[in-house]
C-alpha cells in the first residue's frame, strides 16, 4: 500500500510539473511588415519591448520589416491561417477580402496624420471597422495616421498637366485608380517590394504613397522628384490572427490587446513626425527635389479628387454605411 501511495504521489507530482512546463512555455509572436524604419516598424518594436516585459518573457516577439516574411498577399494569408501572428499594413490592402477596408483612403477625409488617428480611433468607427475581418481570420488591434499621400516621380511633377499619360504605382483599389486617373495618369497596382526595381527599369514613372514610407525605402535614389499633394491620408493598422489570439491564455491575450491599443498614441506621433522628417531629409539627398503645387494647381487637384470618395464609396451598397460613419467621426474629431 505504501508503494502504491508513493507511485501515485510521483505521478501527481509529474502531472503538476508537466502542467507548469506547459504554462511556462514560450509563445512566439511574429510581427511582419513590408516597409522599414517607418511608423509600422517603430510601432512593432515598441510593442515587442512592452509585450515581452509585461508577460515576463512568456511571449517572445520577433519583428520582421522589409517583407522578410513575404510579400503582402502571403502575409495576409499567413495571419488568416494563423502561421503569422501580426501584420502591420494600411487597410486598403485587404480589399480582396472586403471592400470596406479601402474606406480610410478616401481623399479629403482628414486634415493631417493627427486628425486621421483621432478619427479612426473614435469608438463608433473603430469598434465596427476593427471587426470587419473577424470571420475571415483576423481583427484590427490598433490604427493610426501614418502619412499624407505624395507622388514620387522620375521626371518632375510641378503641375497637373505633367502627370498626363504617366504610369503611377497605386494600391489595387478602384478608389486609388480613380484618384490617379482624375489627374490624367494611369494607376498601376504592383507589390510594394517591386516598386523600386520597377522604377529602375522604367516600367512605371512613379509611385503614390507616403513620403514617410518612401524615403526610408530609398525611392529617392531613382525617383528624385516628390510632390507633396496632401490629397489624402494613409492609415496603418496592426492586423492580428484570430486563430492565434484565441489560443492565448486570457491574461496574455489581455496584455497583447492592451499593449496594441496603448501603442496608438506613439504610432500616431511617429506617423506625423516621420512624415515631417522625411520631407526634410528628401530635400537633403543628392539630386533629390521636394515640390509643391501652386495654390491654383493645388485647388484644382482637390476639386478633382475630393468627390471620388462619395462617388465610389458613398454609392456602393457594400461600403456606403461605413463611409458615412467615417465621415461622421471625421467631422466630430476635426
Amino acid at each position: 500500500m505504501k508503494r502504491v501511495i508513493a507511485v501515485c504521489a510521483m505521478v501527481a507530482a509529474g502531472a503538476v510539473l508537466t502542467a507548469g512546463a506547459v504554462s511556462a512555455k514560450t509563445i512566439n509572436m511574429k510581427i511582419g511588415m513590408v516597409t522599414i524604419n517607418d511608423s509600422n516598424h517603430f510601432s512593432a518594436k515598441w510593442m515587442k519591448k512592452e509585450i515581452e516585459a509585461k508577460t515576463n518573457g512568456r511571449i517572445k516577439v520577433g519583428v520582421f520589416p522589409a517583407a522578410q516574411l513575404g510579400k503582402i498577399p502571403r502575409q495576409i494569408e499567413a495571419i488568416q491561417l494563423g502561421t503569422q501572428e501580426v501584420f502591420m499594413i494600411p487597410p486598403g490592402f485587404f480589399i480582396g477580402i472586403d471592400k470596406r477596408f479601402m474606406v480610410t483612403d478616401a481623399p479629403g477625409m482628414f486634415t493631417d496624420e493627427n486628425h486621421a488617428t483621432r478619427a479612426v480611433n473614435h469608438p463608433d468607427f473603430f469598434n465596427v471597422f476593427s471587426q470587419i475581418g473577424a470571420k475571415k481570420g483576423f481583427v484590427v488591434m490598433s490604427m493610426w495616421g501614418c502619412g499624407a499621400t505624395s507622388i514620387a516621380t522620375i521626371k518632375p511633377f510641378k503641375k497637373l498637366a505633367d502627370l498626363k499619360g504617366r504610369k503611377i504605382r497605386v494600391l489595387a483599389t478602384p478608389l486609388e485608380r480613380a484618384v490617379i486617373g482624375s489627374l490624367g495618369a494611369t494607376g498601376v497596382p504592383i507589390p510594394y517590394s517591386e516598386v523600386l526595381p520597377s522604377m529602375q527599369r522604367k516600367t512605371i514613372d512613379g509611385v503614390r504613397s507616403s513620403i514617410g514610407v518612401m524615403h526610408p525605402s530609398k525611392f529617392w535614389t531613382v525617383a528624385k522628384n516628390i510632390t507633396l499633394t496632401g490629397m489624402a491620408q494613409i492609415t496603418c493598422g496592426s492586423f492580428t490572427s484570430t486563430a492565434w489570439l484565441n489560443k492565448l491564455p486570457s491574461d496574455l491575450k489581455k496584455i497583447v490587446m492592451d499593449v496594441a491599443k496603448a501603442s496608438t498614441k506613439h504610432s500616431g506621433k511617429w506617423g506625423y513626425d516621420l512624415t515631417r522628417l522625411a520631407e526634410k531629409r528628401w530635400a537633403e539627398e543628392k539630386g533629390a527635389v521636394v515640390n509643391r503645387l501652386s495654390d491654383a494647381e493645388q485647388k484644382e487637384l482637390i476639386s478633382r479628387v475630393k468627390p471620388i470618395g462619395d462617388k465610389i464609396l458613398g454609392q456602393d451598397p457594400k461600403t456606403k454605411d461605413i463611409f458615412a460613419l467615417l465621415k461622421k467621426v471625421a467631422a466630430v474629431t476635426r
